[in-house]
């Protein structure tokens, strides 16, 4: 492939016909990653051109990420490009939904959120209506690509059955707890290098691991925690249950961990699926496909003193009260950012208040 200082010369003579950079210039370099020492080339350039604004992206993430910190530290802002969000696929769709009357669209919102479930978002395969293209694309185009190429040439990595193996179990069972030790005798593997490969896939993109909330940092980093795929398509690509017992549920907390970014869960002596924490405000989020039971996250706020929780429910609405309920068709379509601020300030309130009436 031509390099970058080729590429650049062309440019400079056949279309500006004069020096880059002079005036305010945005250079974009799509799959960077496959010009040689792209890195130590892009820092000569933004140091000697300071009118230049330089925007790389590529399909091997991890590489990306690397050889930027590496050889760019302080001139480099690093984005993280996700699939398409909920919304952005209901846009993608042309469908339109009025969120103020969500019983008015739920028959046809489920609809579309069984279809973004199959997808996760994977814009080429938005419009794709056979579901063995979908999991043809998923496994070949993006799993493939990553676990057996990308992930060995950054990492080393020679024990692909490994690899394959760990990334197929968290996809297959969401949300797992991690038990390094006992995955470890279960493959008959090092516990060390399981421990190295789970850290592999994450870096790649391909699992999220979310932590159990506990009374000090320590004692949270340490315990085990729950490990889901950063996409349901992976899920979609390797189970043909799909829409069977109680997948569809895991498939549920998938969809909740990425909208929120999710950081803590919640065990001890019982569990709450997720739990939003901001400053010494923490509100629980349980994800509840069947019956919508509520006793798990009113037993975390009398314990943790939060005045609002949330369930995440298959099609129940019911927006007053300290648990507030609400299909995950209607959650993902709400900012994680703005709800978390939201849950944050309304609890504020309700303890002010209070105190306040005391």
């Amino acid at each position: 492939p031509a390099q970058i200082e080729q590429i650049l010369s062309v440019y400079e003579e056949k279309v500006i016909k004069g020096r880059i950079g002079v005036e305010k210039t945005y250079l974009f370099l799509d799959e960077v990653q496959k010009a040689i020492d792209w890195q130590s080339k892009l820092k000569v350039l933004y140091d000697l051109n300071p009118g230049l604004k330089i925007f790389v992206s590529g399909s091997a993430s991890i590489s990306l990420q690397k050889k930027a910190a590496e050889s760019l530290a302080g001139r480099v802002v690093d984005v993280h490009v996700k699939p398409l969000s909920f919304r952005e696929f209901l846009q993608w769709k042309g469908a339109k939904m009025d969120e103020s009357r969500p019983e008015l669209y739920q028959k046809e919102a489920s609809i579309h959120l069984a279809d973004y479930m199959r997808k996760g978002g994977f814009p080429e395969i938005t419009d794709e209506p056979e579901d063995g293209m979908v999991r043809k694309y998923v496994k070949s185009a993006v799993l493939d690509r990553i676990l057996y190429r990308d992930i060995p040439q950054e990492f080393g990595v020679r024990d692909l059955e490994l690899l394959r193996a760990l990334h197929e179990l968290f996809a297959r069972e969401p949300g797992m707890i991690a038990n390094v030790g006992g995955i470890a005798k279960d493959l008959g593997r090092n516990r060390i290098t399981v421990a190295n490969y789970i850290e592999y896939l994450r870096h790649a993109l391909l699992i999220c691991d979310v932590k159990n909330l506990r009374g000090s940092a320590l004692a949270t980093s340490r315990k085990n925690k729950k490990i889901y795929p950063t996409s349901p398509a992976f899920t979609f690509a390797l189970r043909e249950d799909f829409f069977s017992g109680a997948v569809p549920s895991k498939v549920a907390e998938t969809l909740v961990a990425a909208h929120l970014g999710a950081e803590y869960y919640y065990r001890n002596s019982f569990e709450v699926d997720f739990v939003i924490k901001k400053g010494k405000v923490a509100v629980p989020v349980e994800v509840k496909f069947g019956k919508v039971a509520q006793g798990q996250a009113l037993r975390f706020m009398e314990i943790h003193k939060s005045s609002l929780g949330v369930v995440v429910s298959k099609d129940e609405f019911s927006p007053g009260g300290k648990i507030q309920v609400m299909p995950l068709w209607l959650f993902l379509m709400k900012s994680p950012e703005a709800a978390v601020v939201h849950f944050a300030q309304q609890n504020a309130s309700n303890i002010g208040s209070q105190a306040d009436a005391e």
